[in-house]
């Protein structure tokens, strides 16, 4: 009995504990089941705020970009509503723009076409054996563009060949920073070497080897470093002067009277038509008259007066071209162009025409200068003679280049001996 009820016990026992496991499996079936649950719930919940957020950066891009189209339209409707508008000033304006453009493209067409009529002369030989080592390493000179300026009495329009004896003879130096010219006049009849050990008139050199010859000349007489030329014929510098409406020039009344004889003299040679200057004093010349007064001489002060004259009348042209409009200034290129010679390269004869606006002559005077000159005849030709040749170089450079103190070269020392020789 005792054993019966111990193993009714113990089956109780068991069937507790069995009980009891199968309600942990249960708890931990239903736990496992919550967990789930949660899991998947926290994961909706992350999802749904993953696409709300994504909902309101769409919706935000949007309203911004329908803002951004909005703004576009609206200044782009303002645009139009101005566009509509009249604005006179502005649009005279625009058009005198366009008009600079277009004439300022028409003036560089025109001015290429007229420098393919200037005669182009190559120097560079002709350099190589004028300019001296010691002018070459001449820092002082280094500053200056000189540019040596001929004018010539041409019946035959020919500036290059024939009996071109150059009555003109200028030498311009230009200081390249500041545009400030000064000019100096070497008088026709100077006694200098023309080349080849030949000493007589220096005009006698353009005659003889055309200006190749003539800027050689100066350069190795006066230690000059002169790398172009320009040579007028006296009809272009007539003409030049008219296209710049004429200059206004004092002349005396013993001017007046030989400015009229030369210009009938012109009317025969070249057909030139003229006004006679009926009055002295104040004056506005013609290009016609301007190229008489330059070719008087025989009033007092002789060659050297004349010379003056030229530099006077260069000086008076330059200042008319300085303050010409474009225009006139093409006009007055067009008027030399077709009469002129020069060494200068189209673009640099184009930037020379340009830049006459920009070139202030501050100095003018002559060569020899008066206190160091002479009067003698050599060969049987009346001639100027430079005495001393140093000396006048000296004071060249000075006023050229403001070099104070500059020694002569061992080749003018030597012309400088022989010029002497032959008045003393």
């Amino acid at each position: 009995m005792a054993k019966k009820r111990k193993d009714i016990e113990n089956d109780i026992l068991i069937e507790e504990r069995i009980g009891e496991e199968e309600d942990y499996e249960e708890y931990a079936r239903l736990r496992e089941e919550r967990e789930g649950i949660r899991a998947r719930k926290t994961r909706i919940e992350e999802e749904n705020e993953r696409r709300q957020s994504a909902e309101y950066e769409r919706i935000k891009n949007r309203k911004a970009e329908e803002k951004r189209v909005r703004e576009e339209e609206k200044r782009w409707r303002s645009y139009e509503k101005r566009k509509k508008k009249k604005h006179p000033v502005r649009n005279f304006f625009l058009l005198i723009l366009v008009m600079i453009i277009a004439l300022s493209g028409a003036f560089l067409i025109y001015m290429r076409s007229l420098l393919q009529t200037v005669d182009s002369v190559d120097l560079e030989n002709a350099l190589e054996s004028s300019i001296s080592q010691q002018v070459r390493d001449d820092r002082g000179m280094a500053g200056y563009q000189n540019i040596a300026l001929f004018g010539v009495d041409s019946r035959d329009q020919d500036l290059l060949s024939g009996d071109n004896r150059s009555d003109t003879i200028m030498i311009c130096s230009i200081n390249k920073k500041t545009g400030e010219t000064r000019l100096v006049s070497v008088y026709r009849d100077t006694l200098l070497n023309i080349g080849g050990g030949d000493y007589r008139k220096c005009n006698a050199a353009y005659a003889f080897g055309g200006p190749q010859q003539a800027v050689a000349m100066l350069n190795a007489n006066l230690d000059l470093n002169i790398t172009d030329f320009v040579t007028v014929g006296f009809e272009g510098l007539a003409e030049t002067i008219d296209a710049l409406g004429g200059i206004d020039l004092e002349i005396t009344e013993e001017e007046m009277e030989y400015m009229n004889s030369y210009m009938d003299d012109m009317y025969y040679e070249i057909g030139t038509e003229y006004d006679e200057v009926a009055d002295w004093g104040m004056q506005h010349l013609s290009g016609i008259q301007a190229t008489a007064y330059c070719r008087i001489r025989y009033t007092a002060g002789d060659d050297f007066r004349r010379a003056e004259r030229q530099r006077t009348v260069l000086m008076l042209t330059m200042e008319k071209a300085r303050k010409a409009n474009p225009l006139r200034l093409a006009a007055a290129a067009g008027a030399v162009m077709g009469r002129t010679a020069t060494s200068l390269s189209s673009g640099e004869l184009m930037l020379f025409i340009l830049r006459a606006r920009m070139m202030d002559i501050t100095e003018s005077t002559g060569f020899p200068t008066e206190e160091d000159r002479i009067f003698a005849t050599v060969n049987g030709e009346s001639c100027v003679v430079p005495y001393y040749l140093t000396t006048n170089v000296r004071k060249l450079h000075q006023t050229l280049f403001e070099q104070e103190d500059y020694e002569p070269s061992s080749t003018v020392e030597e012309f400088n001996d022989i010029i002497n020789a032959y008045v003393e």
